[in-house]
């Protein structure tokens, strides 16, 4: 057996080096257990001693201390505890699983600066049957297009809500590239956002560069009764 493989049954590395060493010697003093098992001099003696204790070495009573291994046998039981120990884990590890309670999400997040706003985009949650966005710039980055594309692909009904003017229209052409995207312009101010399957809503404040995310239900079912009033109101691009 390897060292590494004692370790394995709880020994640890000098005890694991002695012990190997002290099997194929059958019997030997500290001195020479240290030179044959690289065990530093200063530690063969507490590391043989952890040995008996543990059952793998006895001590032969002789003038000069000497001492010998334990049957492979012993080994055996090692094992056997360390099993035993390893299914009780098993089952701790189980029940753990079984009481864990992932801490819930805070239900509103607010943020400032633009870092902490792509940050907080990243904790939307990807929509399954709508995605209503308006844009106050149209700011365009070709992840977002092609967030655009897939949900559309997927059926999901996604629309957007642009205000229309010589800042944003260079954007708007971008946007209006992705094939089968609802785009409609209207007028609103410095506000940007987005309403996700009755479950979130995201807002952009652009003058206090604060972003806001709401994870609520009846909020989120609200906000999109007046996005699709306000998506009937608006004109096409």
């Amino acid at each position: 057996m390897e060292a590494e493989e004692f370790e394995l049954l709880g020994l640890n590395k000098y005890e694991a080096l002695a012990y190997e060493a002290l099997v194929l010697l059958g019997k030997a003093g500290a001195s020479q257990l240290a030179r044959e098992s690289g065990v530093p001099y200063g530690r063969i003696y507490d590391t043989l001693h952890s040995l008996v204790n543990k059952g793998l070495a006895v001590i032969i009573p002789e003038k000069a201390k000497r001492f010998a291994p334990a049957p492979p046998e012993i080994l055996e039981k090692l094992l056997a505890i360390r099993e035993a120990n390893l299914a009780k884990l098993r089952r701790d590890i189980s029940s753990l699983k079984s009481a864990y309670k992932p801490a819930g999400e805070e239900p509103v997040e607010i943020v400032q600066g633009k870092r902490n706003f792509y940050k907080l985009i990243h904790k939307m949650p990807e929509p399954k049957k709508y995605d209503y966005t308006f844009r106050f710039a149209a700011e365009v980055k070709p992840e977002w297009l092609a967030g655009a594309r897939k949900r559309i692909r997927a059926g999901i009904d996604t629309k957007y809500l642009v205000r229309h003017c010589e800042e944003s229209k260079v954007n708007i052409e971008k946007w209006k590239s992705v094939k089968k995207l609802k785009i409609k312009k209207f007028d609103f101010d410095k506000v940007a956002g987005q309403i996700l399957d009755d479950k979130a809503v995201f807002f952009a404040l652009v003058e206090s560069n604060t972003t806001v995310l709401i994870r609520d239900k009846p909020f989120a079912r609200l906000m999109k009764k007046l996005f699709e009033a306000a998506w009937e109101k608006a004109e096409e691009v």
